[in-house]
């Protein structure tokens, strides 16, 4: 790498500068080498020996050559330095540019009122000045104060009728036991799945669903072994058995096909015998979509029966004191306890426990998808949550955890059992685990519980539907359900989901100051109740996880939107998966980081509007606990708002202060969701509809943990 420099004439002062537009040539190869090389076990095998010293050397050789071919064809030497550095002198103003710079004053006089008079009388000095501000307001600037503009439009339209709402509720929880919790986990994709849940109240009464953003649980060495099949019944033992035999059986058919399809003799046989055997799947999932997953789903279960597992998260300190291979097997009482009480504290559910409460993971399942991971849960590391979530209800469920959690203040009554889930956001199938473990007096509450579901994840595939071309006049849920369902798993189908697409707030605070309202799937919702949190220590936490977390959801989309072939990866047809580790354009191109165009196309590009249910100084205190979250804020990467507990007064944050929102706006009020959006793809404006109970017999409660 010094060779080519010191051959290039480049003084030392110029080589940051030089070689970092090396680095900014290709940055997917160059941000994966720096990666693997700075974190070398995110590597999922073996550490790969990955230095940037080695990128550059082999990209400055490639120029070296390219410059020596050039010399060899031509007879000449290149002064590649000497060029690059070789000043540009603008060229004066042609007499067509000097008409548009007069046009340009004539314009901006006659928005100021300024005749003709005036400006002649101006004193060379202050015309000088004059045209240097036009000329400083130049393209970049006007686009600028278009997008401020823009984004308070967009301020205007959230704040003016959240605060019209919050006058007319009562944000008291009630005093009634509910019949079962939900937690969800915490995406814009997830949170319709809330409220639509609302109107079935009629058909389940007190039940609360839960918001969860973060998992309990850290990426870290110790969650790796912590589940684990192991035999109770001899019968699993034996389907467990079976189960990795054909497994075995099927790896080795699949490693031989792989090898034998390379060679002449095996490859053409092969072609020739089986190569019609593929024409049936390929047909059934362009023209059958959603009956071929489900022939291929029931084809998986018999071929590959599951057996019954249980999780070995226990650790006893006095077997297990240290690490075996690099790992925890499992985790101590104390641990869990401190886990399980931390996620419940911070929801601010203390008490008033339900007898059922349901952790329901998520993530994405989509047949063709090489971005399929980005629609998985972030907070479980780009995977699906479901795992976390089993492992959370049977912690929850431990005896002894139950003990020292009592000793720590927090008493969750015998009868209340926890249950994991998993909602595939995709094709919103909704499963649970481990239900062999309910006890017989819960069975008739979670039957109910799972109805409901059911029925609020049609209702939700219905309003994710509306955004769909090719679905949104679907009239009823189960069409919309249908209609999803077919999108994962259609073999050709660019667009399973949307996901996080169009997420734009994030509201902190009590569920009651947004029960009732269409929010459009663009609210990130999290549960918080400051009259629990007196000492500001939830809240701190919260935004502590929650600010990153959604801002960088936030930005990823934003920066993919605005310019998505720099900082996006432009459309994900021509791409191809690389060594498992990214896509290319084609067979070679720089390695594409970012969303790709389908995956942002109805998105609109705003900042986070944070919304936090605290007094301006407490959440201001929150802030500063954080060094990431004040980042954000006074770099301006989110805007933030603090609504007033006590009265719902509403302060937004501009120039290091907060200033009081006084307006209101009339909202308009519809029979139900359904009736504001059917028929329509844009963006819609906030809207109070009748999916939930009147405030006189509402029920229901909602807390979203993050």
């Amino acid at each position: 790498m010094l060779d080519c420099l010191h051959r290039y004439g480049v003084p030392q002062a110029e080589w940051e500068s030089v070689i970092t537009a090396e680095l900014l040539a290709l940055p997917g190869w160059a941000g994966l080498m720096h990666k693997l090389e700075t974190e070398p076990k995110l590597a999922p095998h073996e550490s790969v020996p990955c230095l940037w010293m080695d990128f550059l050397a082999v990209r400055l050789t490639m120029i070296v050559v390219a410059t020596e071919n050039v010399r060899q064809a031509y007879g000449s030497v290149l002064q590649f330095w000497s060029n690059w550095q070789q000043p540009i002198v603008p060229a004066p103003l042609t007499e067509a540019q000097q008409m548009a710079q007069a046009a340009k004053i004539f314009d901006v006089a006659q928005l100021l009122g300024f005749s003709a008079p005036k400006i002649n009388s101006l004193p060379t000095d202050k015309f000088n000045l004059l045209v240097t501000e036009i000329n400083a307001f130049d393209d970049w600037e006007r686009r600028r104060v278009w997008h401020l503009a823009y984004e308070y439009r967009h301020e205007q339209e959230i704040l003016r009728p959240l605060l019209t709402h919050r006058a007319d509720v009562d944000p008291r929880r009630p005093a009634h036991r509910p019949s079962a919790q939900v937690f969800f986990v915490l995406m814009s994709a997830k949170n319709p799945f809330v409220a639509l849940s609302k109107k079935l109240t009629q058909v389940l009464r007190h039940w609360e669903p839960l918001v969860s953003l973060v998992s309990p649980f850290t990426l870290k060495d110790r969650m790796t072994r912590m589940a684990q099949p192991f035999a109770r019944w001899s019968s699993a033992q034996a389907l467990a058995n079976k189960r990795q035999s054909r497994r075995k059986l099927w790896a080795g058919f699949a490693h031989h096909s792989f090898i034998g399809s390379r060679t002449l003799l095996r490859g053409g046989v092969g072609a020739v015998s089986l190569g019609w055997l593929s024409v049936f799947p390929l047909i059934t999932r362009l023209l059958l979509p959603r009956q071929a997953g489900g022939w291929y789903a029931r084809l998986a279960d018999w071929s590959l029966p599951s057996p019954r597992t249980e999780l070995t998260l226990l650790r006893d300190e006095t077997t297990h004191p240290e690490k075996v291979a690099g790992f925890f097997p499992g985790f101590t009482i104390q641990e869990k306890a401190d886990r399980i009480a931390g996620t419940l504290r911070a929801a601010g559910l203390t008490k008033n426990h339900s007898r059922l409460v349901v952790i329901l993971g998520h993530g994405s399942t989509s047949l063709n998808n090489p971005h399929e991971s980005a629609h998985d849960c972030g907070a479980c590391g780009g995977r699906r949550g479901g795992p976390n979530r089993r492992l959370f209800a049977a912690m929850a469920n431990h005896p002894q955890v139950r003990i020292r959690m009592r000793e720590m203040g927090m008493n969750i009554p015998d009868d209340t059992g926890f249950v994991g889930g998993y909602h595939d956001t995709s094709n919103d199938v909704v499963e649970f685990f481990d239900t062999a473990e309910i006890p017989a007096t819960h069975t008739a509450e979670f039957a109910r519980l799972s109805e409901s579901l059911n029925q609020a994840r049609a209702a939700n595939a219905l309003e994710r539907a509306r955004r769909f071309e090719a679905a949104y006049r679907a009239t009823t849920p189960k069409a919309g359900l249908h209609h999803v369902e077919a999108r994962a798993e259609h073999l050709a189908e660019p667009r399973p989901e949307y996901g996080h697409c169009t997420n734009a707030v994030c509201v902190i605070g009590r569920r009651s100051i947004t029960r009732g309202l269409f929010l459009d799937r663009r609210a990130f919702l999290i549960s918080y109740d400051a009259e629990r949190d007196p000492e500001n220590n939830s809240l701190a936490a919260i935004l502590g996880a929650a600010g990153p977390v959604c801002a960088g959801i936030n930005l990823e989309y934003y920066f993919s939107f605005v310019d998505n072939e720099r900082y996006g990866c432009g459309t994900k047809l021509p791409h191809n998966v690389t060594g498992l580790i990214g896509v290319m354009n084609r067979h070679a191109s720089d390695l594409r980081t970012g969303l790709p165009w389908q995956m942002v196309e109805i998105h609109e590009p705003v900042r986070l509007l944070l919304i936090v249910e605290n007094t301006p100084d407490k959440v201001m205190e929150a802030v500063r606990r954080s060094a990431e979250v004040t980042e954000l804020v006074v770099n301006r990467w989110i805007r933030l708002v603090a609504m007033n507990p006590a009265d719902g007064q509403i302060h937004v944050y501009r120039e290091g202060i907060f200033e009081r929102l006084s307006n209101t706006v009339k909202l308009p009020e519809v029979a139900s969701s359904v009736d504001w959006f059917r028929g329509k793809l844009e963006h819609l404006p906030i809207a109070r509809h009748g999916d939930c109970c009147s405030r006189e017999q509402r029920p229901l409660r909602i807390i979203c943990y993050e």
